[in-house]
């Protein structure tokens, strides 16, 4: 158990012996006010999560410990058997992120949709809101193809309304779902039952600190006119030269890979610069203090919130990524000061990062 990474919840800790990530939103689940333009009908509320059949059909049923896909039947009749009883739980700090994510896609619509979703949010974020525990559980029900059909897709579903609650938070096409399968740390591993979080995410583009439509805020001509104005604040590509140099000059080497060739280093911004610009902060988009030198991997591994740090400078990997992964990127996500950074000066920037960056909740990891 001690390869396995851990999370706290709730202030009691799992270790994360297993995972299901990437599970999109695709358009036969997702409801009916939150459709595309180029969609018709009302959407189910059972979920795809895989083939039942061949090797994919093993590990799904070694994920939810459950080998009787496609079975529920019986004289004929449809049986939706039970999967998981009351063993599945969302949280509601996770609901809470991820429409904190997706607001401005709420907002400005960045995909065409059958309806006006932007009315939706405010009753959407009530529904979670007034949650009233931190973990809702739920059942989980085999509504799979019939093993009378080729296809053999394996579906899920549960009459619990939490399960109504997330399926109308979800926008299609952008958002995903992945499921932990968590052991308590303490006891015995070999008795316990599992439990399996839920989570709902958004596609990195689509989420709040970097939609599209932020990207349009400064146009190239407002963007040349600003640097005649006010050279001196220039945010351009003198700027950005001159803040790529300093924090190379500060922080000289990628903590992962020791490189300190400058031409593979990166400047990455730990406040992403298009905040700093959308909240008229130029000065922090172009402070050195607002930067680490990384090479390309771990530049996007920072950049779109898959590790953070804490204000001493220890990292902090999320779980999002497969223990595979972590291998290959020579990365422990269980080590105590496996990395850590220079952190001096750089507490409200990494603060920024952790909260609205990283894509996991940062207390599941204090």
């Amino acid at each position: 158990m001690n390869n396995f990474q851990k999370i706290i919840i709730e202030n009691k800790e799992y270790y994360i012996v297993d995972s299901i990530q990437n599970l999109r939103a695709e358009d036969s689940f997702i409801y009916r006010k939150n459709k595309l333009k180029m969609y018709k009908g009302n959407g189910e509320a059972r979920k795809y999560v895989g083939s039942y059949l061949g090797s994919s059909g093993d590990r799904l049923s070694d994920f939810f410990e459950y080998k009787e896909w496609g079975k529920g039947q019986i004289n004929n009749k449809r049986v939706y058997s039970p999967i998981q009883t009351s063993n599945c739980f969302f949280s509601k700090s996770n609901l809470l992120k991820y429409m904190y994510d997706a607001r401005i896609e709420y907002q400005n619509q960045e995909q065409i949709y059958n309806y006006d979703i932007s009315k939706l949010y405010a009753e959407n974020l009530a529904s979670i809101s007034e949650l009233e525990s931190e973990k809702i559980f739920f059942s989980i029900y085999d509504v799979s193809d019939l093993t009378s059909n080729s296809l053999s897709r394996g579906y899920i579903r549960s009459d619990d309304q939490i399960w109504d609650i997330w399926r109308k938070l979800v926008l299609p096409k952008i958002s995903y779902l992945s499921i932990l399968k968590l052991l308590p740390t303490n006891g015995d591993k070999l008795n316990q039952s599992p439990l399996f979080y839920f989570r709902i995410l958004l596609d990195y583009q689509f989420r709040s600190i970097v939609h599209p439509s932020l990207i349009r805020t400064t146009t190239e001509f407002e963007t040349i006119e600003k640097i005649k104005k006010e050279p001196q604040k220039s945010v351009g590509r003198q700027g950005a030269d001159l803040y790529r140099k300093k924090v190379i000059e500060h922080m000289p080497q990628c903590p992962f890979t020791k490189i300190s060739d400058d031409k593979l280093l990166i400047a990455s911004h730990i406040k992403p610069y298009r905040i700093c610009i959308k909240e008229g902060r130029e000065d922090q988009a172009i402070d050195y203090l607002n930067g680490l030198s990384l090479t390309p991997t771990y530049d996007k591994l920072f950049d779109q919130g898959y590790i953070t740090f804490k204000n001493n400078g220890d990292l902090v990997c999320g779980t999002l990524l497969s223990s595979y992964t972590w291998e290959k990127l020579n990365i422990n996500p269980n080590a105590i000061n496996n990395l850590r950074i220079y952190p001096e000066n750089r507490t409200e920037y990494l603060e920024y990062h952790r909260n609205y960056v990283f894509q996991d909740d940062i207390n599941d990891f204090v």
